[in-house]
């Protein structure tokens, strides 16, 4: 029972901070299940997307109807986000969980550093 009402609180914090702040639940999500739930990165990569689909359904509709949506933009990116999703997955699995890990971990410190130094 304690479980799932971690699991829930999980879904609740990445929920929220995806569609408040407009970044993937992977960012929240993934260290998550790799701290919490003790998933390897593989594993907490590939529950990550799949738990993040309907949170994306409901984030991108919500905004459509406040008509925060650049649909020629959106559009024409996620062509390329496509393409790059089945790229990376191949990427991803051929690479040891624990270097997953630290490239996930570089990433965000240099998206964290950047955001900070921004004026």
């Amino acid at each position: 029972m304690i479980e799932i009402i971690l699991l829930l609180g999980i879904g609740l914090i990445a929920g929220v901070v995806s569609s408040m702040l407009g970044v993937g639940g992977g960012i929240i999500l993934v260290p998550m299940l790799i701290l919490l739930m003790k998933l390897d990165s593989h594993q907490a990569i590939g529950t990550s997307l799949t738990i993040i689909i309907p949170t994306v359904i409901v984030g991108a509709y919500s905004h459509y109807r406040l008509e925060n949506v650049n649909t020629q933009l959106a559009i024409i990116i996620a062509i390329g986000a496509v393409a790059g999703a089945v790229i990376g997955t191949h990427i991803a699995e051929a690479l040891p969980s624990q270097h997953l890990k630290k490239i996930f971990g570089v990433v965000l410190f240099i998206i964290a550093i950047k955001m900070i130094l921004e004026k």
